[in-house]
């Protein structure tokens, strides 16, 4: 093989173009990143919500159904005879959070759910996504439905 010279036209890419490259990627993506994350924690947020969502439809019809509220529930249990109102296989002991159904009795009833998690930037995000009323303790963030 012959060397490229000067008079020749050289094929191939250097070292220094293979730096620039790896370097203009490497700035994308740290500028990019963080609004990624932002995204996933709104996805798992959504999927949270939703899943409050489904406990309060549930309560709701065992409500209308049986002409009482479900008695307080477990952190991380299904309370009793909701199951059946809820989706198949549903879960309150989940990966990065557990969900808690709440009774706190009283005239009108006042019902909830709740979720605990050490994921704060969850916790704040999901009660943003929430409507009100609802609040926050610790790690624990509550949503008031009735």
């Amino acid at each position: 093989m012959s060397e490229c010279t000067m008079k020749e036209t050289c094929k191939g890419v250097t070292l220094i173009e293979l730096l620039v490259v790896v370097l203009i990627i490497s700035v994308i993506a740290a500028v990019a990143q963080p609004q990624l994350t932002q995204v996933i924690v709104k996805a798992r947020g959504a999927d949270l919500i939703s899943e409050m969502r489904a406990i309060r439809l549930a309560v709701y019809t065992y409500q209308t159904e049986r002409n009482d509220w479900p008695t307080n529930g477990i952190t991380g249990a299904v309370p009793p005879g909701l199951g059946g109102y809820l989706p198949q296989n549903f879960n309150f002991d989940n990966e990065d959070y557990t969900l808690k159904y709440e009774n706190w009795g009283g005239s009108p009833y006042t019902i909830g759910v709740s979720f605990i998690t050490s994921d704060t930037t969850l916790g704040v995000t999901v009660l943003d996504m929430m409507s009100s009323p609802k609040w926050n303790s610790g790690d624990k963030y509550t949503w008031v439905f009735e």
